[in-house]
């Protein structure tokens, strides 16, 4: 669940690039996330491309609601879109576009933070707003093209994988923005929007993502009833099971259904989320005592975003808020901020703390 909770920490480096003329990409600010004097990068053989793939689509569907709200005039939901990739979703891809790219991944994150500092109220208009989002789009399109091979990237097999962890964030944020036929967390509820209009667009543009011309018909039947649904407020339940339809279906071509039936229809259950949870915990104070805080912030962030966002629901709003402020909060924040060792062991046990009550209340008749 992302609620608007903003790092204040971050809103003066914002305003000090919007202080700055537009030029200043090309010069070399201290701010910059993606800097780090860490020479221990991912090779090529560990990068998970589908992930990757996938944040940079969903760091997009963020832009394009950003310039959806600015144009409606709804400064909040702006901002909100356009801080989420800089607060979560852009140390998952630090490293690999680091090891990539080192200029473009410094020029990539100077874009997405001009364009927070745009999204402030009063700092732009809407055809400013509309250009820099435009140009850091360009970007994200260049960040895939860089990090993902061709042979990859061109592959139906991976642009499946892909749509298929789109449309299954998308059915998580979904479940988290609306209930009971209304939206109670507009953010969550244009992230599923988003997401599932980044999926679409990409099964659209994939040649001979599958040759039965039938199944083919069927999903776009598919997609179009999960863009109405999502558009008539229907139930979470609804959502989840045209996405599992879609994403059951969505088998390339040179792919047996029994080779990818795990990776499509196997969900984790709540309690093994929890165990990958600790687990990443662990490595990162293992990171963190190896002073590789870029990869401590990249564990952090993964056991949040793709983990504990999934087990919001059933463990109840209360564990959950705690939870989102220890982890996504609190954390990142010490280990951005070069806290103790001791203080990052210390909200680690205060989280492992949450996740035993979260046991208890999963485990509960």
């Amino acid at each position: 669940m992302y609620s608007i909770k903003y790092n204040t920490s971050l809103l003066p480096i914002i305003v000090t690039i919007i202080a700055l003329p537009i030029l200043m990409i090309g010069t070399s600010p201290t701010f910059v996330l993606a800097q780090s004097n860490n020479s221990n990068l991912q090779s090529s053989d560990e990068i998970d491309y589908t992930g990757f793939h996938s944040n940079i689509e969903q760091i997009t569907g963020h832009i394009e609601k950003a310039l959806f709200n600015k144009i409606n005039n709804n400064e909040t939901n702006t901002l909100g879109h356009a801080l989420h990739p800089i607060e979560e979703v852009l140390s998952l891809v630090t490293i690999p576009l680091s090891n990539a790219d080192a200029n473009l991944n410094k020029t990539y994150f100077d874009s997405l933070y001009i364009l927070s500092g745009l999204a402030n109220p009063g700092n732009s208009t809407t055809d400013q707003f509309e250009n820099q989002s435009v140009s850091s789009i360009d970007l994200s399109k260049k960040v895939i093209d860089t990090v993902v091979p061709p042979t990859v990237l061109g592959s139906a097999e991976h642009n499946a994988s892909v749509i298929r962890d789109l449309l299954t964030v998308s059915a998580a944020e979904y479940t988290e923005g609306v209930a009971d036929g209304k939206i109670i967390m507009e953010l969550e509820y244009q992230d599923g929007s988003a997401f599932i209009d980044r999926a679409y667009g990409l099964f659209n543009s994939t040649l001979n993502i599958l040759n039965d011309t039938a199944v083919l018909s069927q999903l776009q039947t598919d997609f179009s009833n999960l863009t109405s649904s999502v558009q008539n407020l229907e139930d979470p339940t609804v959502i989840n099971q045209i996405v599992e339809n879609i994403n059951s279906k969505l088998v390339p071509s040179n792919k047996t259904s029994s080779t990818v039936d795990a990776t499509v229809t196997t969900e984790k259950s709540s309690e093994e989320y929890v165990t990958t949870i600790r687990g990443l915990l662990n490595e990162v104070i293992t990171a963190y005592e190896s002073n590789d805080k870029l990869k401590a912030k990249e564990l952090a962030t993964t056991a949040y975003l793709d983990n504990f966002e999934y087990i919001e629901t059933p463990i109840g709003k209360e564990l959950s808020d705690r939870g989102e402020t220890l982890l996504r909060e609190n954390l990142s924040n010490q280990i951005d901020g070069n806290a103790t060792l001791d203080e990052i062991k210390q909200t680690i046990a205060d989280i492992n703390k949450v996740l035993d009550e979260s046991i208890s209340v999963l485990n509960s008749p």
